[in-house]
């Protein structure tokens, strides 16, 4: 555990920073979308955010993949694909936290100490998972999708496929173009 702290918590901080900037960004467009009153503005800035935000991880993680791949290929490194789940839990700790302390909230709504824990956290929450709040605001059953306990933990599972995907494409250094089918050139052949 040692070696990959050393290796690669610059880099999980980093998608946990960027989690943040990004929900900034999406709270302030979520909640000026609410104060206009217009439910589709409000979802699709949420959508906005939430694939910038997924557009970020997935270029900081093809680069570790890509520079793994150039220690695997030295012999320094052996290919482990399970790299890029570490790294997504290690920069999803505080989320999984709160999600728990929001769902014991959920759980226990009306208990004084416990409801007024998961309002903390639901507070910080929304802060640092803001490009989700115009989602979580869709009523489904009655409820916004926010008073459901469960999708507080399924809101981290898009950044686990974008981080997956993104380390095992780097590590096999498919870039955007080579997955769309360019080669690349763009300039002129005579």
């Amino acid at each position: 555990m040692k070696a990959f702290m050393s290796r690669y918590s610059y880099e999980s901080v980093h998608l946990f920073l960027n989690q943040v900037a990004i929900g900034l960004f999406g709270m302030v467009l979520a909640l000026s979308a609410g104060l206009t009153e217009n439910d589709t503005l409000r979802t699709v800035t949420s959508v906005f955010s939430i694939i910038f935000f997924l557009f970020l991880h997935f270029t900081a993680m093809w680069k570790v993949g890509a520079q793994d791949r150039v220690s695997y290929d030295l012999g320094k490194l052996k290919k482990d694909y399970t790299i890029p789940v570490k790294m997504w839990l290690f920069a999803n700790s505080l989320n999984f936290l709160l999600a728990l302390l929001m769902s014991l909230g959920i759980w226990f709504d009306g208990v004084g100490v416990l409801d007024g824990i998961g309002a903390v956290a639901t507070v910080i929450k929304l802060v640092i998972e803001g490009m989700y709040t115009g989602l979580l605001a869709i009523e489904v059953g009655g409820y916004p999708l926010n008073s459901y306990w469960f999708v507080h933990f399924l809101t981290t599972l898009p950044a686990l496929a974008v981080v997956f995907t993104a380390y095992v494409l780097g590590f096999k250094n498919v870039t955007p173009a080579k997955l769309f089918g360019s080669s690349g050139n763009t300039g002129n052949k005579k």
